[in-house]
Formats: structure tokens, sequence, C-alpha cells
């Protein structure tokens, strides 16, 4: 068997050119001033689910939102919560949340980060049901309010009862306190 070879023609090179760098994907959120928007409504949605993850998520603040990747960032002084909140069940939370606020598939990481200059904590809102609710000062009338309080009168000592022996052993209730704890009923004298 012979092998054969048969030149191909190969075609000129073509120049190849050089295409716009194609930007990083990013998030509709990706000024400061959007990130301040979204980040009040992800604390609201989050806190209807897990009010133990808001109240670490008010320590925390926005760092960025970019590569369908919110990024989130503790403080310094609030480095300690970052293990408590850095878990699945966080971020699956998170990651619920976003989507059911326009953000589908993206994901949650959290660092630590010092807070922007200007950053304000975000606050909790009172929640309604649990406000306490200020009484109202009873209206006093100023004839019983000049008047001086009476004391209490002392209430009266009821008489010791004399049960009779018998009557007591015998009553069923008694049967059973003493079988159930194995008791005895002695006589005691002062």
């Amino acid at each position: 068997m012979a092998i054969l070879a048969v030149p191909v023609e190969t075609p000129a090179p073509t120049p190849v050119q050089k295409q716009p760098a194609q930007p990083a994907t990013t998030s509709p959120v990706g000024s400061s001033a959007d990130l301040a928007e979204l980040w009040p409504k992800m604390l609201e949605a989050v806190g209807r689910v897990s009010q133990f993850v808001k109240s670490y998520l008010l320590e925390a603040h926005p760092v960025s939102f970019t590569n369908r990747i919110l990024t989130l960032g503790f403080g310094p002084e609030f480095e300690d919560h970052i293990p408590l909140v850095d878990n699945s069940k966080t971020h699956a939370i998170l990651a619920t949340k976003l989507s059911e606020l326009g953000y589908p598939n993206h994901y949650v990481k959290i660092i630590k980060a010092p807070a922007p200059a200007g950053w304000t904590r975000s606050t909790p809102a009172p929640d309604p049901v649990a406000a306490p609710v200020k009484a109202q000062p009873a209206k006093v009338d100023s004839q019983a309010a000049a008047a001086p309080a009476k004391p209490a009168a002392p209430r009266p000592t009821p008489e010791p009862v004399m049960l009779n022996k018998d009557d007591f052993k015998n009553d069923p209730l008694i049967k059973k306190a003493l079988e159930l704890f194995k008791g005895q009923i002695i006589e005691v004298r002062n």
C-alpha cells in the first residue's frame, strides 16, 4: 500500500481585527445610589423570612454588585459576625430574595470591608405588631385626688379547720397521692 501525498492549498492568513474589549457583565445595580436603594429592600425582604439574619445584616453594608455577585461587607468591628451569616442557609435566603427583587441567578459574597465614607447603618423599622402602646393617664377626679388615700382594711386570717383524721385518710385524692409518692401520713404536734 502506497501513501500518496497531495499538495493542499492553504488560504492566505486573514488579519485578525481586534474587537473592543467586552465590559464585564454587570448587574443593573451598579452605582452606589442604586445599591443604597436596593439594600433597604433587601433587608426588609430578608426580615420577613429570618429576623436573625436581618439583625446581623443591619451591621453590614453593600460593597458592590457586579458579575452577578452582590458583595456585602462587615466593618472590622463586626467581623466576628461574618461566620454567623456566611453559611449556605443564609446564602440561599439572600439569593432567593435577590431573585424576588428582580435579580435571578445572582449570588452573595460576604467579606470584611470598612463601610464607605458617609454610610449610615440601617435601623430597623418598628414592628407594628410589637410596637408598645403608650397608656393614657387615667383621668382623676380632683376631689378624689385631694382626699387622702384610705389604708386598705387588713384581711381577716382564716381560722384553722380541724379535719377528721379518718375522713382525711380515706379521701380518694389523698390515697392516690400517698400511693404515687409512696408516702405516709404522720401526726405533727406543736
